[in-house]
């Protein structure tokens, strides 16, 4: 069954998410996330009215929602930006709340200066009278709601302790407890004007904290509706339409600084786009026919037409969303101890303060007096701080995460990342690029050329010496266009707009290789073969020659024919009955692959390959990135059992592999981080994607966030638990006064989302 969202009204505190999922969970089959800082439920196993009318018996409101719409930003995160009488009222509550605390302070401070009455009573019954009425409206609502279901909550504490301030100076006004000499002595009424003040404008000021976590999502998790151009074959003509109407393979067109909407594939026109929402990658992508492009990205400079190759629901942006939305949802086990001491936190304190309340008057202590250190007990002890702690920290985290294109599917694999230890990776298109690349080259050249004789060793990506570029080798390369190999576009890949001679009546040779006609230049009207040793030149003798005298001289790096046949493919040339030369082509590192292992390092973790390609292989890219951890010739059996075993050692071990052929691996991994390349599969299964173009570094990258999220969490739970444990026993002694208590219970929850919302602002190591 599909996950139904909710949005939910009243839930303030921990034990309101907690109770909530409780009344949820009941029901067999339903798993149920509530977030707090969001208000939101996501339910499966219930729907729609079945999972309101479990809410509403849980004492709260609900109605359906959907995150990707597109809403006011404002109105998501802060209730004062309401429009109509509701809005009018939240802003009334604000601004008169700011008015009454400022007016009373001035009382508070006559108070702490032993000068009782700086504001007449008539005024301070005023203010505490709409301050009662109106500004405690709200929390009158979530007591009543907490009540008939038998339950309590953070607005059961405020209401029964301002009430209670409230209730007895008015009595005291009234004349109605004659035993006051002096009656602003029993007056409190500026404890329920300052706890009821300071506690709307914690709850204002965390409401704002906590929206710029979310508004840092929200370009993620909404999807644009705007209308796109698309070609009507019935009609023959270009027409508007909504994206979420447009089926697959279907004609559309973007123009210049145009939002894309569909994940599609251009099949005319060129330009940049701006990829910064999806990779976090600041500069343009450059894009032609045949590229992809995707739905959440702008495009820049050029007019395109483009074939759509997803729905509008299964594009790569709404997947991401998704995986958001659920990350978001769901509950990071750290979170689970503040879960249990919450749902019995309210109770428990409701308890102290009846036990404060007649402890003092079995003291001698008088009934206005025990009262106010019963509220203050009430107020100090509201769990807020506890209940944020750690969805605050983990809203910020993946804000931050999503920012850079790494995409965590839950709070839960956030947790874990933050935990690795040792790094595996994969070989073939994980540490190196999975495109072969050319790496030697072996020429028969007359013996008075003695430089172009030795194995020259080939680096695409260093310019410090021109490149060996043979008539045979251009000759060669010319033969290999439009054969769709790997090998041949490794050879084509070295070509770098260098000319090459006409070739026609080409001819491909499954498993053997290619055979061409040239048409100009120095082989003219000469047959060329280009592929496997033994099938260009069957005798092997005169490639045996000629390498022999090669290994006269050796190349820059030391290569031996050894290390080329074991780490290398092999293809030769021949041009007639003469064998010209052989190259040696290999899958090539990815360039952040040596930057990913000097990070991993810095981590204090270990790094491993654990790869299926020959031990050789492995090997020489061991060899490259110095000295890393290798195992080559695994199949998916023997890499599950190696990392089986390592969790079994103790070791938080992480696999980043390509995704797709490394799925089962990631399964057993403590953490399975795929390198998307727009597969859906990965977006779905993977604890961690990375969407960027330098997924190695990134996916370090990523743990080191991890890291200074669960740190951040820690700092808040360790905050909110000191804060209640110190500031209890203070209230319940008398020592914090009511209104004091109301402003550090306040403060202590925006200082918390505070503490949070820093991770927005986390920079790349």
């Amino acid at each position: 069954m599909k996950p139904v969202d909710l949005h939910i009204d009243g839930m303030t505190c921990a034990a309101c998410s907690s109770r909530i999922e409780k009344v949820l969970r009941r029901h067999p089959g339903v798993t149920a996330d509530v977030s707090l800082l969001e208000h939101r439920a996501r339910i499966t196993g219930l729907s729609v009215d079945e999972a309101i009318a479990a809410i509403r018996r849980a004492g709260y409101d609900a109605s359906p929602l959907d995150l990707r719409q597109p809403r006011d930003q404002e109105s998501f995160t802060d209730p004062s930006a309401s429009h109509g009488m509701a809005g009018f009222l939240e802003h009334f509550r604000v601004w008169f709340s700011i008015a009454a605390l400022a007016i009373m302070l001035v009382e508070m401070g006559g108070m702490a200066a032993g000068q009782h009455g700086l504001i007449p009573v008539l005024p301070q019954l005023m203010l505490a009278t709409i301050m009662q009425t109106v500004v405690a409206w709200p929390f009158y609502k979530g007591a009543w709601r907490a009540l008939r279901a038998s339950s309590a909550n953070m607005e059961t504490l405020i209401s029964i302790g301002t009430l209670a301030a409230y209730s007895w100076s008015l009595l005291a006004v009234s004349g109605l407890l004659p035993d006051l000499a002096n009656p602003h002595n029993g007056l409190y009424f500026e404890t329920s004007v300052v706890v009821l003040a300071m506690v709307r404008l914690g709850r204002t000021l965390e409401t704002r904290a906590r929206g710029q976590a979310l508004r840092a999502l929200s370009h993620l998790t909404q999807l644009d509706q705007s209308p796109v151009e698309t070609f009507d074959p019935t009609a023959n003509h270009w027409i508007s339409k909504s994206p979420s109407a447009i089926a697959a393979g279907t004609l559309i067109r973007f123009a210049a600084n145009q939002p894309i909407s569909l994940d599609a594939v251009i099949t005319e026109g060129q330009t940049e786009v701006d990829e910064s929402s999806m990779t976090g990658e600041s500069m343009p992508v450059v894009k032609h026919v045949g590229d992809t492009i995707y739905a959440g990205c702008l495009n820049l400079s050029g007019r395109i037409t483009a074939k759509v190759i997803s729905e509008f629901a299964s594009s790569r942006r709404a997947m991401i969303g998704e995986k958001i939305l659920s990350a978001l949802s769901s509950r990071a086990p750290i979170a689970a101890l503040a879960d249990r001491v919450a749902a019995v936190f309210v109770p428990a304190v409701m308890v102290i303060a009846l036990a404060t309340l007649f402890g003092h008057m079995a003291m001698g202590t008088n009934t206005g007096s025990a009262i106010a250190h019963a509220v203050a007990v009430l107020v100090v002890a509201c769990p807020c701080a506890l209940g944020l702690a750690t969805p605050a920290a983990i809203a910020a985290g993946l804000a931050r995460s999503a920012q850079f294109g790494w995409f965590f599917r839950s709070a839960d694999a956030l947790q874990r990342a933050a935990e690795v230890d040792h790094v595996v990776f994969d070989k073939t298109g994980t540490l190196t690029s999975g495109r072969p690349k050319l790496i030697a080259i072996a020429a028969a050249l007359p013996e008075s050329d003695s430089a172009s004789r030795a194995i020259e060793h080939v680096d695409l990506e260093s310019s410090a010496s021109p490149k060996p570029w043979p008539d045979w080798l251009a000759a060669a390369s010319a033969a290999e266009q439009g054969i769709e190999h790997p090998l041949a576009g490794a050879l084509l890949s070295y070509v770098a707009g260098r000319s090459m001679p006409h070739c026609s009546d080409v001819h491909n040779h499954p498993g053997d290789g290619v055979s061409a006609l040239i048409e100009e230049g120095f082989y003219r009207s000469q047959r060329i073969r280009v592929g496997k040793p033994a099938w260009v030149d069957p005798s092997g003798k005169a490639g045996q020659a000629t390498l022999k005298l090669n290994l006269e001289n050796k190349s820059p790096h030391d290569i031996t024919l050894d290390q080329l046949h074991a780490d290398a493919s092999a293809i030769d040339v021949a041009i007639g009955e003469q064998w010209c030369g052989r190259l040696w082509v290999s899958d090539s590192l990815r360039a952040d692959a040596q930057d990913a292992i000097t990070q991993v390092k810095q981590l204090g973790a270990q790094a491993t390959i654990l790869s299926g390609d020959r031990n050789s292989a492995v090997q020489r890219i061991a060899r490259l990135l110095e000295a890393i951890e290798y195992f080559g010739q695994q199949g998916p059996e023997e890499k599950a059992q190696r990392l089986d075993q390592w969790r079994k050692d103790g070791r938080h071990v992480a696999m980043v592999g390509d995704g797709i052929n490394d799925a089962a691996a990631m399964a057993h991994a403590h953490l399975g981080v795929a390198m998307a390349s727009g597969a859906a599969l990965t977006l779905q299964s993977a604890d961690l994607t990375i969407s960027t173009q330098t997924p190695l570094r990134d996916a370090i990258n990523s743990l080191s966030l991890a890291r200074s999220v669960m740190r951040r969490v820690k700092e808040n739970l360790g905050f909110a638990f000191v804060f209640n444990i110190a500031a209890i026993p203070l209230a319940a002694f008398g020592i914090l006064p009511p209104a004091i208590a109301g402003s550090a219970m306040a403060l202590s929850s925006a200082a918390v989302i505070t503490n949070a919302v820093r991770l927005l602002g986390w920079k790349k190591p």
